[in-house]
């Protein structure tokens, strides 16, 4: 299956953003790590709300991009979604802070900020 990275990423952030995530970036890990390409990160309002946005997203790429594994999927607070180029990590607020993925790349570049994001999603 044949597919943009960069595009794929940028949807799905869309997607987040659309049903309810916030804070969602994409960052680019290429060049620090061999696990990924992106890492996008979102923050959902609750558990509950993190698992439907994760069931969700799973579904609506499924034509386009393959989930190898997923994991966090029973408790909510931090799931992982693993698309071999492409990881999605949604948390709820408190286990995002307190795990701070950001920080551990933060010498790479944000692909595309929250903002971004936010503004794609409002024009399509």
């Amino acid at each position: 299956m044949e597919y943009d990275i960069d595009e794929v990423a940028k949807n799905m952030s869309i997607y987040l953003v659309e049903n309810g995530a916030t804070n969602v970036i994409i960052i680019d890990v290429e060049k620090k790590t061999k696990v990924a390409k992106r890492i996008v990160l979102a923050t959902a309002k609750n558990s509950q709300a993190a698992k439907t946005m994760a069931l969700g997203l799973k579904e609506s790429f499924s034509n386009q991009i393959i989930c190898m594994h997923s994991d966090g999927l029973f408790k909510g607070d931090w799931i992982v979604l693993d698309y071999k180029d492409i990881l999605v990590h949604i948390f709820t607020k408190d286990t995002r802070n307190k795990f701070n993925l950001e920080k551990l790349y933060k010498d790479s570049k944000n692909y595309i900020s929250a903002m971004d994001i936010e503004k794609s999603a409002k024009k399509e």
